[in-house]
């Protein structure tokens, strides 16, 4: 079994943040290495973007992700499907901290 590090988790949010944009829906494929494995991200999900305020600026950004379905796969270098314990919670928690 895989186990998906706090790590694995940001850097894929940081992939995801950008592949997302100011979409309000995303539908696609991420595949990224990671820590001597290979991982594909496949999702469907509706996205919600906020608005701050801060020294008179107005910024948006990314304040969550809902999936609609979701796939989360890590190959060894070989090749083979590894058995993972990700969890799109987990993801979705980062995201508002």
């Amino acid at each position: 079994m895989y186990d998906v590090s706090f790590e694995l988790y940001d850097h894929l949010l940081d992939l995801l943040c950008y592949e997302i944009g100011s979409k309000g829906y995303y539908s696609g494929v991420i595949d990224f290495s990671f820590d001597g494995m290979e991982c594909s991200l496949h999702l469907a999900a509706v996205t919600y973007h906020s608005t701050d305020h801060a020294a008179g600026e107005k910024w948006t950004y990314l304040s969550d992700i809902v999936p609609v379905w979701w796939e989360f796969h890590t190959y060894d270098e070989e090749g083979e499907e590894a058995l993972n314990n990700f969890s799109f919670n987990e993801l979705r928690e980062l995201l508002k901290d």
